[in-house]
């Protein structure tokens, strides 16, 4: 057998052994970090645990921050049918057209920081902290002109 055979056989078991560490890495990776898709609320980063959601302060600064600023008659204007309202939950998606606006950067500033991929928004008369790119509900303050 000629010996650049030999050779390139030798190159295909190190590129094979390279390809197969390279796949069960990912895989390792795969299985400890939760997909966003999927609704999970935990991060973890060096052995750290934070789960994502609105804390007891948060929610009451929100409550105070609309209640204060609502204008007689305007309660009711933004609820969601029924339908709608049913699809904002946890770990729920929120549907691709259904309107959302960011929070005020007035209250966005007092409220708690996020992690880096989530965000506040107004969603009717409720509001929702999602997954910004999966768009995946983490947490709902709900009838937040009550």
């Amino acid at each position: 057998m000629p010996s650049w055979t030999r050779a390139r056989r030798g190159g295909g078991n190190r590129l094979l052994l390279v390809a197969l560490l390279g796949g069960a890495a990912l895989a390792a990776g795969c299985a400890r970090m939760p997909s966003s898709s999927a609704g999970e609320v935990v991060v973890e980063r060096g052995g750290t645990r934070v789960e994502v959601r609105f804390s007891e302060g948060d929610r009451a600064l929100i409550h105070r921050y609309y209640r204060d600023r609502l204008p007689p008659g305007l309660a009711k204007r933004d609820r969601l049918p029924p339908g709608l309202r049913r699809q904002v939950h946890r770990r729920g998606r929120l549907p691709p057209g259904l309107e959302r606006r960011r929070l005020p950067h007035e209250l966005e500033r007092r409220l708690s920081r996020l992690p880096e991929g989530y965000v506040r928004v107004q969603v009717g008369a409720d509001v929702v902290l999602m997954d910004a790119q999966a768009r995946v509900v983490v947490d709902v303050v709900r009838g937040i002109y009550d």
